[in-house]
Parts: C-alpha cells; sequence; structure tokens
C-alpha cells in the first residue's frame, strides 16, 4: 500500500485555504481516516503561531483543517507559513488543525522519500518559522483481555461503591472519555451520553461497534437500578464520548491513537467544559499533547489516567491522577489502584463482558473522582489524589492481597459523615 496515497487525495482540500462546506465528502473523511492509521513512523507535526481576527470554532467541528463561514479560524500568515515549509523541505501535506487554545496552527505531513524522520526533524527544530517539530507518536488502550449482574461485580464490592452510592452518584459531573467509539445505544448507557464527536473517520456505525470505549464507558456510568446488567461507579455523570483511537481488530478490546487525533479530543474537551478526561492510554511523551493537558489542568480539568513505566503521557504529568491496577504491585506509593482483571462490563451489541488493563482501573478512578466533585465543586487534583490516597485499602482477593481506593471512605472524608461498612 502506499503510504502518501491518502495524503495526495487531500492536500488540495486542507492546505489550499479555500472556504469549505461544513461537512467532508466521503471520500476526503475516508482519506483522513486511512492517513491517520498509517505507519507513524511516516509523518511528523510541525506547529506554527496561529494569531487569528476570528471567533475560534470548536475543535473538530468539522474532519478537516478548515472550516467555512465563522468557524475559519487560522490567519493568513500561518498559512503561508506552513505552505512555505512544506516547499522548503519538501513536505506532503496531510491534514492541518487550527488550535485555538495555544494560538498555534497544526499540519500532519508525510516525509519526503528517502529522508530520514530524525534529519527533517532536526531541520525543522532549527527554522526559526517553527513552533514545533515533533514525531506523529502511537499511543495504545491499556487492556488485557439490584441490576441482574451487580452480584458479579467484585471490584464495585472492594471499592465500597454500593456505600458510596448513599453519598454520591456522580450528578451533573462532565467526563470527556478520550478513547475508541463506544455503544451509545447499549441499554445501560441511555442518557449517559451527552456528546458523541469522532477525530478518526465518519463511520457512525463503527463508532457503535466499538469494544473499549465501551467497556471504560460501562465501568464509569453505566445506569444503576434500571433493572439491567450492571451498575458503573458514577452512575449519574454525563459522558462526552470523543473517539481518537480506532479499533485494531473486530471483536478485540486492542486500539491506537496519535498526537493529532488526541491533540484534537484534548482540545474539544476543553471547549465542552469537561470536569474530567479519562484517557486509559499510554504512549511516549508528547511536547504538543503535554501541552493540551497542560491547559485543560490549568482551567480546572481533572486528568485521569494509567501510570506509565518511565516518561510517558499522560502518566508522567504532574497533577495528573496515576493509576495502576490493585492486582498490580504499584513501585510508586503515590499511584491509585483498583479492581483491572476480569471486571464485568458493557460490551457493543447490549451485551456484557469481562474486560482487564489498566484502562478499566482508570475508568474506576474517574468515577470516584466524579463521586467527590458531585458533593464538592472546584476540588483539585491534589485534593482528590489526597482523599483517595488516604482512602486506600489492603483487600484480600482470590489472586492474593491487593490495594484499591474504597470510594465510600473517600466520600466520607469529603463530606463529614461515618457511613461506610468498612
Amino acid at each position: 500500500m502506499n503510504l502518501l496515497r491518502p495524503a495526495l487525495v487531500i492536500t488540495a482540500l486542507l492546505l489550499a485555504g479555500c472556504a469549505s462546506t461544513p461537512s467532508a465528502a466521503p471520500s476526503e473523511r475516508d482519506a483522513l481516516a486511512l492517513a491517520s492509521r498509517a505507519d507513524a513512523s511516516n509523518f511528523i507535526v510541525v506547529a506554527v503561531a496561529n494569531e487569528p481576527g476570528q471567533r475560534p470554532a470548536f475543535a473538530g467541528s468539522t474532519s478537516r483543517g478548515y472550516s467555512g463561514g465563522d468557524g475559519y479560524v487560522v490567519s493568513d500568515g500561518a498559512r503561508r507559513t506552513m505552505h512555505a515549509l512544506a516547499g522548503r523541505y519538501h513536505l506532503q501535506p496531510v491534514a492541518a488543525w487550527p488550535i485555538p487554545l495555544l494560538r498555534l496552527h497544526c499540519a500532519v505531513f508525510a516525509l519526503p522519500a528517502g529522508a530520514t524522520r530524525a534529519a527533517v526533524l532536526q531541520q525543522l527544530q532549527s527554522d526559526g518559522r517553527v513552533a514545533l517539530a515533533e514525531p506523529l507518536q502511537d499511543y495504545s488502550v491499556r487492556s488485557a483481555q439490584a441490576d441482574p449482574y451487580v452480584a458479579v461485580q467484585s471490584g464495585n464490592e472492594h471499592m465500597d461503591i454500593s456505600g458510596a452510592h448513599r453519598i454520591s452518584r456522580g450528578r451533573g459531573v462532565r467526563i470527556a472519555l478520550i478513547d475508541t467509539g463506544l455503544a451509545s445505544d447499549h441499554p445501560d448507557l441511555r442518557g449517559r451520553i451527552n456528546v458523541q464527536r469522532n477525530f478518526v473517520d465518519g463511520d457512525a456505525r463503527r463508532f457503535q461497534l466499538d469494544r473499549h470505549g465501551t467497556a471504560i464507558a460501562g465501568v464509569i456510568a453505566a445506569n444503576a437500578d434500571n433493572g439491567v446488567g450492571i451498575a458503573g461507579v458514577a452512575p449519574e455523570a454525563q459522558l462526552l464520548a470523543l473517539k481518537a483511537c480506532w479499533q485494531l481488530q473486530e471483536g478485540r478490546d486492542e486500539a491506537r491513537c496519535n498526537s493529532f487525533t488526541l491533540a484534537q479530543a484534548l482540545a474539544s474537551a476543553v471547549d465542552l467544559k469537561a470536569n474530567i478526561i479519562n484517557l486509559s492510554l499510554s504512549g511516549p511523551p508528547d511536547p504538543l499533547l503535554e501541552a493540551l493537558a497542560e491547559r485543560a489542568m490549568s482551567e480546572g480539568i481533572i486528568i485521569v489516567g494509567p501510570n506509565g513505566d518511565g516518561p510517558s503521557f499522560p502518566g508522567s504529568l504532574r497533577n495528573v491522577l496515576g493509576v495502576g491496577r490493585s492486582e498490580d504491585p504499584a513501585a510508586d506509593p503515590d499511584v491509585l489502584q483498583a479492581p483491572g482483571r476480569e471486571v464485568l462490563t458493557l460490551a457493543p451489541g447490549g451485551r456484557y463482558d469481562f474486560s482487564s488493563g489498566s484502562s478499566i482501573s482508570t475508568g474506576e478512578i474517574t468515577g470516584v473522582t466524579a463521586l467527590l466533585l458531585a458533593r464538592k465543586a472546584g476540588l483539585d487534583a491534589r485534593r482528590v489524589h489526597t482523599l483517595l490516597h488516604d482512602a486506600t485499602d489492603t483487600v484480600t482477593t482470590a489472586a492474593g492481597p491487593s490495594r484499591t481506593v474504597n470510594a465510600c471512605r473517600a466520600l466520607a472524608e469529603l463530606v463529614g459523615v461515618n457511613d461506610c461498612a468498612k
């Protein structure tokens, strides 16, 4: 397969600077999707300063970088600079997108034939017109393969979620789930999905069939007391479903994202005024994603993600709530732990299945954080971490002793009650 073909299909559209209709034609969306999913080693991300005079549009309001009418926010100077850089370094434009939050205009470029990525990046990083130049990097979700099923939700039992629900159910808390798509039509998610946006492609059917996002959504916010299935940790929270990752194989949880799709989703989460961002994924440090995450946290948004092994995004960022599985030893005492082995959750098609991995644990900690925010809006990440860290118990499971956050005790400490069984 020619990896540059998607770039050739959409080059004229993305970087010509012409006004366009609000929605992309199917062939354009398909080309962008192919480019997003191609081998990341063939692509780089470049950003230049952008000082548009117009009102910013919502991030990801179209599948392309330039939208017509009021949403057209790329300055002439940024557009000219990007075009000049493409010509100077023989780069093939693939996709472009303004980031009003950072006053930057970003583009994904395919490398010229025969060029090494390191050499091209070195040249760009020394060019005074360039604000940022980095590899397009891959990120992977962290998986391993009196509602009727509540009795088998042992993870919720270990975290005393039933006790926590006497104090809070997460009502009104807005959680941005940056992941794959999810089955918003699942009976246990009815009324829970407030927003759906797709930064990968235009395939609405595929969005509904994605497994990983469905599993995490169920852990966080599956409806309680509806006579169906399971109960989520925060069953009255609102989910903002932002698809930035694509499922790699039918019927399996493994999924991948990249710098470009994640950047769009992070900016969208800020635009949508999320209270929490759940990132059940991990990958290398990334300056663009780190800048967006820092901006989100500066606006009071709490980010929850798996604790990484060594430098990683998002786990290495200061004030991100780093999470590990209860079943795994935590080398860092600051890591918050929650059950992550064979946790019953949702699957597409109105089904239920068991899922494992620190992705699941991350969703559980996100849910508990929502319970806290519903009782006291404006809590910052440090206070949440302290409450959860101090309410960590050692529990005995079939696999041996493990540590897990006790949601009820954390809430009891916050509101000053003593209403927990443990």
